[in-house]
Formats: structure tokens, C-alpha cells, sequence
């Protein structure tokens, strides 16, 4: 699971967030089933040189080394595909993004946009809380960028809106 780390820098990331927190067997469920998923993805005929892992049970994250060949649209689509089919079959949401995610005393807390926004209204959220940006696309910027205070996410227009 962890065969991503060995992935450049320049490899690529996707992030899909469960709108709720999922339990053991979901976890399990999604590992078999993204597992086979990766083992057939290709790209222009080629299987790709792709890893993933479930973080937090909670985020599904997808890494592909393109290795100097871009990825085809089909390629990309087939990974929403599969995203779509894993919502129907476990009852939740993977493409939304207005589900967001924090940290407060070391658990990881899912709330809606609206959620998220009224707490930096009432000060439970600041600009030090360490949220998920989802929104990274690469390797590098899953390492260094993911996890973050607030002030440094795109969240940080959420302050301004609510100050």
C-alpha cells in the first residue's frame, strides 16, 4: 500500500474523501476492489504504474507514475468510474466536494461546507486548525500540502468570508 512513497514527486495524486468516517469492513472492501482496479488501469494500452492507500478511513488517494507518458482521459475517467460505483456500493459520497475535513484533538471530524463555515464562524475553527486539502494533484504536493493549517489551504478564503 505504501509503494507509492518510492513514486517521484512529479507522480500524480487524486483524493477522494468519504463523507463520513468508514468502518473496517468499508475500508477492507475498498482495498480489494481498488486493488484489482490499479492491478488492470491503462493508460494508451499500457497498464499503468499506479499505487493507492485509504488514509484515515476516510480518504482514498490514487497515485499514478505517468513515467514520462501522460495518462489518457479514459484513464482518468475509468478511476471516477470506479469512485461511482464504490458510493453505490457502500452508501456514501466520494465525489462531493463541499465535504470537508479537520483535525481537533488528533481525530479527523467531516463537515459540510455550511458546517465548516459556521464553525470558523464561531471561532471552533482557526486559521492554525490542521484541515485536508483535497484539491492537490501531485505526489509533492500530497507530502507537503495535504495536511495543513487552515491559513495555508485554499480554506483560508473561508476566513475572510466569515470575519
Amino acid at each position: 500500500m505504501e509503494e507509492y512513497k518510492k513514486y517521484p514527486a512529479t507522480a500524480k495524486a487524486w483524493v477522494y474523501q468519504a463523507d463520513r468516517i468508514l468502518d473496517e469492513d468499508e475500508v477492507n472492501y475498498i482495498r480489494v476492489v481498488v486493488d484489482e482496479f490499479i492491478t488492470n488501469w491503462e493508460s494508451h494500452g499500457k497498464l499503468l504504474k499506479a499505487s493507492f492507500d485509504v488514509f484515515h478511513n476516510l480518504f482514498v488517494v490514487l497515485f499514478v507514475d505517468e513515467d514520462g507518458d501522460t495518462m489518457c482521459g479514459r484513464a482518468q475517467d475509468a478511476s471516477v468510474k470506479l469512485m461511482k460505483e464504490l458510493e453505490q456500493q457502500l452508501e456514501i459520497s466520494l465525489l462531493d466536494r463541499m465535504i470537508q475535513s479537520y483535525r481537533k484533538d488528533g481525530k479527523v471530524v467531516v463537515a459540510t461546507m455550511a458546517e465548516f463555515s459556521r464553525l470558523i464562524e464561531n471561532k471552533e475553527i482557526d486559521e492554525n486548525t490542521i484541515v485536508f486539502n483535497n484539491t492537490i494533484t501531485t505526489k509533492a504536493a500530497f507530502d507537503t500540502q495535504w495536511e495543513v493549517p487552515l491559513k495555508d489551504s485554499w480554506h483560508k478564503q473561508l476566513l475572510v468570508v466569515n470575519s
